[in-house]
């Protein structure tokens, strides 16, 4: 029994030396990611078992992302290899002060872009899964893309498995309105939703504090748990991540972490990993102060996925953070 079937994207990540710049690299290091994957691979770092649904291209740069999942523990069986395609790539500047990062996207015509909605045995997967994920980026790939994450949530509703999306919203595949488009589309059948002030007021047009953001999506849509994220940065180097979530009538507030930033590509991934981890496991209130602990190690690793356990997340619950070498 599975307890997430993830669909989406799976990109390699590119990047030179630390603080180099790409267009002085004359080396690359690589990390898979993508929202989609980084969620799956996350909680099966977890010790849960999680499946992946995606098209990879069948040559050597696909093998090396299937066999990527693989080594995460994730279900790679249902990706499909398709001949003549593409992965998509991303590459990422690391800048120090005052250099801001650079992310650049090369994800056009991707294999990913090409599913559609009868590429996958949705009900086969999905009949004893617990959690049904996908997000904000995927659906926007691609009209055939919107049309998969629509017959995916339709069959997980179908089946019985609670709906989880993360609103990501990037502004290089489109724009606020087609976003929007597609998101009042999936809302309703969302169950747990994540998303943040930034993206509810650009792409939904909701306004006012995160609490009546967070009741915003239970009145129009009737998400029964909706959180709000926000991340506050003192420079490149520092930060804290905090949460709440309407988790049916209440309003719980997350213990907020700081952190220091070593990679804060896939941090939101992590938070929802953890919380998904969380909530499984007890309640609002464990769900979100496991995801901002989760997430503020996240901040701590380089790559997108973050390798860490359970005991080690709960060590960081149970007490401060402690700087001394483990030996």
């Amino acid at each position: 029994m599975a307890f997430l079937v993830s669909l989406g994207e799976a990109m390699l990540r590119y990047s030179p030396p630390r603080n180099q710049r790409l267009r002085a690299a004359t080396s690359l290091s690589i990390h898979l990611c993508g929202a989609q994957f980084n969620v799956a691979a996350n909680l099966a770092f977890l010790g849960k078992l999680t499946v992946f649904l995606s098209r990879l291209p069948d040559n050597e740069l696909g093998q090396l992302a299937r066999s990527a999942g693989m080594n995460c523990g994730i279900d790679m069986s249902y990706v499909r290899m398709t001949p003549d395609s593409r992965i998509g790539t991303v590459y990422v500047e690391f800048g120090a002060e005052p250099r801001a990062n650079i992310h650049l996207y090369d994800r056009k015509d991707s294999a990913a872009s090409e599913i559609s909605a009868g590429d996958f045995p949705w009900k086969e997967i999905l009949k004893d899964s617990q959690l049904a994920y996908t997000d904000g980026i995927f659906p926007g790939l691609s009209r055939n893309c919107r049309e998969a994450t629509l017959e995916f949530i339709c069959v997980a509703r179908e089946v019985g498995s609670a709906v989880c999306f993360d609103m990501n919203y990037r502004a290089t595949i489109w724009t606020p309105d087609e976003a929007s488009n597609a998101y009042r589309q999936i809302l309703p059948s969302v169950d747990i939703l994540v998303t943040n002030h930034a993206v509810s007021q650009m792409v939904l047009g909701f306004h006012g504090s995160d609490e009546e953001v967070a009741q915003r999506y239970r009145g129009d849509f009737g998400c029964s748990t909706v959180c709000i994220t926000s991340r506050e940065m003192m420079g490149n180097r520092r930060g804290k991540w905090k949460s709440l979530a309407l988790d049916k009538e209440e309003i719980v507030y997350g213990r907020p972490f700081e952190f220091e930033v070593v990679d804060r590509f896939g941090t939101g991934d992590a938070f929802f990993s953890g919380f998904l981890y969380g909530y499984s496991e007890r309640n609002a209130q464990f769900a979100l102060d496991f995801g901002n602990a989760l997430c503020a190690l996240a901040h701590t690793v380089e790559g997108d996925v973050i390798p860490v356990s359970v005991h080690e997340v709960m060590a960081l619950l149970d007490g401060p953070a402690n700087a001394n070498i483990r030996r």
